[in-house]
């Protein structure tokens, strides 16, 4: 998109197109929220989105979509945004990412953003989305949409006495959020599909217009009307005027309990082919060390038959059904689990890639000298030696 299509938004004042082209912005979902936002980003001329989702394109999904076709049907959600968003600007940089957030975009990138944007349809999403949110330090910007009403929320790390998203979560949001997982064990429950809500391409795009709203005004001046810790809502098949509600922060909270006050901490860079053992040598750690994993993994199931299993998978991704026994059919198998990873464990000699760490990600070793922060990336050279400094305000789980 040429220069001089951006000539009438530069007659408004305080308007700034050289920071919205320097942008870095990430979108999580695809959908119809998701498409909306990345028009509007895409003719606002913001230079860098990343776009996650895991999901492919269905029939249903035209109708409120507005960068789908139907030839698009069966091709990742994600792909396809991204191609369109090219059509619509191509001075745009465009990543598209294809897994589940928590899985697939890690922290430390995540740090690098400007601004982020939830167009999730799920509780957990949003829940995942802001924890980590908050140990990266970024502004994310809450979209949800029913039938005929949305809403936008902003949670802002940046302003630490707001409200966050799980501070807001009511006991119908956490009664929502442990249906996925009925099993006493906490297994996912087999085939588990949450309830979808129909909605229009009007309600979608009235929402993201807003969400998108709240962005330029953080990008350009830092602040916005949207305050963090609100949120607003929009009925708008019977316009009745807008409202917008205060959230109290939760002093009971996780997500406030683990902010600290601005430090200096060394990440040092890794291999996504290195092992935990292999980096705990290399930076010099005791023989007692532990990684800190950022869930609880399965590692293994036992059976009273004789089988083992090796699994080291998210315990949060393993069914119920994947906790009966192949060989006897017992469906209480006994279950190796833990968060941490230790010298004396299998898992130490396996590489993160093997572990399900992805690409950026950012987790920690602790011994008796105290914790060190790791980065993971896949396209490192050097495995340990090379280390940057990292001026961070949130440090998630950190002690």
């Amino acid at each position: 998109m040429s220069e001089d299509k951006y000539e009438r938004l530069k007659r408004i004042p305080n308007w700034s197109q050289e920071k919205l082209a320097n942008a870095k912005v990430a979108v999580f979902g695809c959908g119809a929220l998701g498409n909306e936002v990345l028009k509007n980003l895409a003719l606002l001329g913001v230079g860098n989105i990343w776009v996650v989702d895991y999901d492919t394109i269905e029939k249903h999904n035209l109708t409120r979509s507005v960068l789908f076709r139907e030839s698009d049907i069966g091709r990742y959600k994600a792909e396809v945004v991204a191609e369109r968003v090219k059509e619509i600007n191509p001075d745009t940089q465009v990543y598209p990412i294809i897994g589940k957030l928590e899985f697939a975009f890690g922290r430390g990138l995540l740090r690098e953003m400007d601004v982020a944007f939830g167009c999730l349809d799920s509780i957990g999403a949003r829940r995942e989305l802001n924890e980590r949110c908050y140990f990266a330090g970024v502004p994310w910007i809450d979209g949800g949409i029913g039938h005929n009403s949305g809403n936008v929320a902003l949670w802002n790390p940046r302003v630490p006495e707001t409200a966050c998203y799980q501070c807001a979560m009511d006991d119908f949001a956490w009664e929502k959020l442990h249906e996925r997982y009925p099993c006493p064990r906490g297994y996912l429950q087999d085939n588990y599909e949450e309830v979808k809500i129909a909605t229009t391409i009007m309600t979608a795009s009235v929402t993201a217009a807003y969400q998108v709203e709240v962005a330029v005004q953080l990008l350009i001046r830092e602040e916005s009307d949207l305050k963090s810790g609100h949120q607003l809502f929009l009925p708008v098949t019977i316009p009745k005027g807008f409202e917008t509600i205060k959230l109290n922060v939760d002093k009971k909270c996780r997500i406030h309990a683990s902010l600290l006050k601005k430090q200096e901490r060394e990440i040092h860079k890794v291999s996504l082919d290195n092992s935990p053992r292999q980096v705990a040598e290399k930076i010099g750690l005791s023989n007692d060390w532990e990684l800190e994993l950022l869930f609880d993994y399965v590692f293994k199931f036992t059976c009273s038959c004789g089988d083992v299993e090796t699994v080291r998978k998210p315990k949060k991704e393993i069914k119920q059904s994947e906790a009966k026994c192949p060989q006897c059919g017992n469906s209480s198998r006994s279950a190796i689990e833990g968060f941490r990873i230790n010298a004396e464990s299998e898992e130490a000699d396996c590489s993160f890639f093997d572990l399900g760490l992805c690409d950026r990600e950012i987790i920690q070793f602790v011994d008796e000298k105290g914790r060190v922060d790791i980065e993971i990336e896949s396209d490192t050279q050097e495995t340990a030696s090379d280390s940057v400094t990292n001026f961070q305000e949130v440090v998630g789980n950190s002690a």
